[in-house]
């Protein structure tokens, strides 16, 4: 299948999956989750040993793309709803691949950026890159998972300093407080990637699927409703004046490529299903 904002290419049982708009940031559209989830749901049919996500250029991700971000205000609320339950499937399907998935962070992993870094199963980051949450700073609240998934990764006081304060840390405080598991020296982040792809494709694929099944089971029963009230959170501060002003502000100082977060519309009107 023929993609627009990624890139699928295959290797002798490996997938690797590329964010691809580097001259946005790799900035996510919502196209860019529709065609992750199709991508996801055709390697549930492969055999495949591991599947790594990264960003072409740079960094990769900036989070959601948030050029559309003047017309969500006048979007019907059930709109926005549809829009926002179209990424939550596609996380859950990335999630839900019995493959160890990787994610390979070099550069910025920010807003939605970061949370699509937490639908992956072990994260490895170059040592100059970025992790950070801004959308306190815009008015927005979060509504991809992360305020539900890192209080159980990185505990919940670090959750709130990073929501709160939309400040960025670098990779090794991100390995110290556990949102990383490997993190590279300079020069050796290609290295540490493959030589992790190498060990993971050595399992049978099947054990490490079960033990992905198994770590998810110990998750709070309460997960999916929570993702699901944070899209009504979402819905609530979109409709701010605060919010808007704030959005307007930002999108005047920063270029589109900078941006990182709006209730993604998705493109051509397709809904995974």
């Amino acid at each position: 299948m023929a993609y627009e904002t990624i890139l699928v290419e295959r290797d002798a049982g490996r997938a690797t999956v590329t964010l691809n708009r580097p001259e946005k940031l790799n900035a996510m559209t919502g196209e860019t989750f529709v065609e992750l989830h199709d991508a996801f749901r055709e390697f549930a049919d492969e055999d495949l040993d591991v599947v790594t996500i990264r960003g072409a250029g740079d960094h990769f991700s900036a989070g959601v793309d948030m050029a559309g971000v003047p017309e969500w205000a006048q979007q019907k609320p059930i709109a926005v709803r549809d829009n926002l339950e179209v990424v939550h499937d596609a996380l859950r399907t990335i999630e839900g691949l019995d493959v160890p998935i990787v994610a390979a962070i070099d550069g910025y992993a920010l807003g939605g950026g970061l949370e699509l870094t937490l639908a992956c199963d072990i994260r490895v980051a170059s040592h100059r890159s970025k992790f950070g949450l801004p959308e306190a700073n815009m008015g927005l609240a979060m509504d991809l998972g992360g305020a539900q998934k890192l209080p159980g990764m990185i505990g919940e006081g670090m959750t709130k300093w990073l929501i709160m304060t939309g400040k960025n840390i670098d990779a090794q405080r991100a390995f110290d407080v556990g949102l990383v598991e490997q993190v590279a020296a300079e020069g050796e982040f290609d290295a540490m990637v493959a030589d992790l792809e190498d060990t993971l494709a050595e399992k049978p694929t099947y054990v490490l699927g079960i033990a992905k099944r198994q770590v998810h089971s110990a998750r709070p029963s309460n997960l999916d409703e929570a993702m699901n009230q944070a899209i009504h959170h979402a819905l609530t501060a979109y409709q701010e004046d605060e919010t808007q002003r704030r959005v307007t502000e930002f999108l005047d100082r920063r270029a589109p490529a900078q941006t990182f977060r709006a209730p993604p519309s998705t493109a051509r009107g397709r809904r995974p299903g």
